[in-house]
């Protein structure tokens, strides 16, 4: 079939059906995969930070119970203000994509002749010749809500579908924040200090491989080398993180 024949009614059935049961469904797969930022992030900041409070904590050796105390305020602290932090950022995020959206609505409403040139010229770049370029545009075009879609995307860069994920961004990150807290934290609640510093490490640092093995399977990486990767990353920064409460509490004591 050449580039200028139309297109059979079997074939756009067909290409329907692939659009319902295969297009579609991978859209909305990778939207939820698209989470494993927040997971990450939420994650890896909920086992490293409780980890540097306690343990900073315990190298003062003020009692058990005082430092499951600071662990716990501290994971529930850091889950809402991760979790704010969150919506706030995406809030104003979609807020600026949304003001990008209104003005190059207002521009194609002001001035469609030119918006239509612009959308031939980026044609013209991708690689279509500039007769084609000029055809498609105009005809995109005759369909302001398409020649809007097609601008966004285009110019833009921006997805015209983007947003109202604001709330369920700061959940993940939030909750995932709390939940990864418990980790370096249990140890103190079962053993003695000097048992449940090396014990709340290890785990944690188990936790940044396994989160890291998560992530590379969810963003297609290498499993392994995805591992260790978020494990020395994580290592380095509870390693520093352990210096400086070392640091501070000596100079403290």
């Amino acid at each position: 079939m050449s580039s200028t024949d139309p297109i059979t009614e079997d074939r756009r059935a067909e290409a329907h059906e692939h659009m319902v049961h295969h297009a579609l469904l991978e859209r909305e797969r990778i939207e939820k995969s698209s989470r494993i930022r927040e997971f990450v992030l939420g994650a890896q900041d909920g086992l490293l930070v409780p980890l540097g409070v306690v343990t900073g904590m315990a190298a003062a050796d003020p009692g058990t119970s005082v430092i499951l105390v600071a662990g716990l305020a501290e994971a529930v602290a850091g889950s809402i203000a991760m979790g704010s932090g969150s919506y706030l950022a995406s809030e104003a995020e979609e807020s600026l994509y949304k003001a990008e959206i209104a003005d190059e609505r207002d521009e194609i409403i002001t001035d469609p002749e030119r918006e239509t040139a612009e959308l031939a010229l980026v044609l013209e770049e991708e690689g279509l010749p500039r007769a084609e370029a000029e055809t498609v545009a105009r005809g995109l075009a005759a369909n302001p809500n398409v020649f809007l879609r097609t601008k966004v995307q285009k110019e833009l860069g921006l997805s015209p579908d983007a947003g109202g994920a604001a709330l369920g961004d700061a959940l993940v990150v939030g909750i995932t924040y709390l939940i990864a807290a418990i980790i370096p934290l249990w140890p103190y609640a079962v053993m003695p200090i000097s048992e449940a510093l090396p014990v709340s490490i290890v785990c944690t640092l188990i936790a940044l491989f396994a989160l890291g093995v998560i992530k590379g399977t969810v963003a297609r990486q290498k499993r392994r080398w995805s591992g260790i990767q978020v494990l020395l990353i994580g290592g380095l920064s509870a390693a520093i993180g352990y210096g400086i409460g070392h640091l501070v509490t000596s100079i403290a004591g």
